[in-house]
C-alpha cells in the first residue's frame, strides 16, 4: 500500500543510516578532495558540512525520486532474493533486479524507479556543487555511481544472510551491533 511504501520511504529517508553514511563519505571526500575543489570545500568544518551536506541531498533526492516513481507508477522496488543455490544466478538474480523489479501486481517491469531515482540522486548536485563539479558529466557519473549502489545493496541484500548463517555455523566471531530491528528491516523472502 502506499502507506507501507511511505514508512519505508521515511525509514530510508531520515533514519540513523542516513545520517551517519553521508559523514563517512564526507570524512573520505576530505581526506582526499579533488585537486580542482575550492579551498571552502576542501579544508576546515565549513567544508566538511559542504560534502556532508552534498551526500545528504544526493541520498535524499535519490531516496525521493524512487519512492515518488514507484508510487506513481504502482513499482514496487524491494528486494526479493534468489530460490537458488547456486552462487552465480543468485549474482546475476541480485543485478538483474537493479534493472527490473515487480509491479504492485507482481508482474516484472522495467525498474524505471531506480533509473529516476539514480537520474534525482546524480542531478541535483548540479544546484550547488562548485563550478567545475556541476556540469553534465560530473552528474552523469554520480548518476552511474547511485544506480551502482542499488546493485550494490541488491547483492549484500542476496550474500548477507548466507554469510551470517556460515559464521554462526564455523564459530566465526562476526560484528554483532546492536541495532533497532525498524534500521534493518529486510525485504520479505
Amino acid at each position: 500500500s502506499l502507506h507501507d511504501r511511505f514508512i519505508d520511504y521515511a525509514i530510508v529517508a531520515v533514519g540513523p543510516r542516513t545520517l551517519f553514511v553521508p559523514a563517512v563519505f564526507a570524512a573520505a571526500r576530505m581526506n582526499n578532495p579533488p585537486v580542482a575543489y575550492p579551498r571552502e570545500w576542501r579544508l576546515g568544518a565549513g567544508a566538511f558540512g559542504r560534502n556532508y551536506g552534498n551526500a545528504l541531498a544526493g541520498g535524499a533526492a535519490m531516496q525521493t525520486g524512487r519512492f515518488l516513481t514507484g508510487a506513481l507508477l504502482h513499482e514496487d522496488f524491494r528486494y526479493r532474493p534468489s530460490t537458488s543455490n547456486n552462487p552465480v544466478a543468485r549474482t546475476f538474480h541480485a543485478l538483474a533486479f537493479t534493472f527490473v523489479d515487480k509491479s504492485d501486481s507482481g508482474h516484472n517491469r522495467i525498474a524505471f524507479a531506480n533509473f529516476l531515482g539514480a537520474e534525482a540522486g546524480g542531478f541535483v548536485g548540479n544546484l550547488y556543487l562548485p563550478a567545475g563539479f556541476n556540469n553534465l558529466s560530473h552528474a552523469e557519473t554520480r548518476t552511474a555511481i547511485a544506480f551502482g549502489s542499488f546493485a550494490a545493496q541488491n547483492l549484500l541484500r542476496e550474500f548477507v544472510p548466507t554469510l551470517l548463517k556460515a559464521t554462526q555455523k564455523w564459530h566465526t566471531p562476526f560484528p554483532r551491533i546492536p541495532v533497532p530491528e525498524w534500521w534493518v528491516k529486510l525485504s520479505p523472502r
